[in-house]
């Protein structure tokens, strides 16, 4: 029963995930909080060009499919909580390089 409830949790993160016109995913993991993902490189440029800050997109694989209990992701970042909108400041803190998470500790994505 919970095999099916998992491919279904991740059918529908992998769907939204390819088919969500937005360029981040955040997701909520029980006992870590919220996690963004990135479907594209994106580099912050600002008045000084010194201050560029680039993010590395994340990738997003089931690792033992068959099984379909854990998610893989490089390059998992976090909000910053202090982020102001202005170019100097940094959007995301990289996380996680890479992490497996359990499919049961997603709660819910957007």
């Amino acid at each position: 029963m919970s095999n099916n409830i998992n491919n279904e949790k991740i059918n529908a993160f992998f769907d939204y995930f390819n088919n969500t016109s937005r360029t981040t995913v955040e997701f909520l993991v029980d006992g870590i909080g919220w996690l963004v993902v990135l479907k594209e490189n994106i580099e912050i440029v600002s008045d000084n060009w010194f201050a560029s800050t680039k993010y590395t997109a994340s990738t997003c694989k089931i690792l033992e499919p068959d099984k379909a209990s854990l998610l893989c992701f490089t390059n998992v970042y976090q909000k910053n909580s202090t982020f102001v909108e202005n170019n100097n400041n940094v959007k995301y803190n990289l996380l996680f390089d890479e992490i497996c998470i359990f499919v049961d500790k997603v709660v819910a994505f957007h």
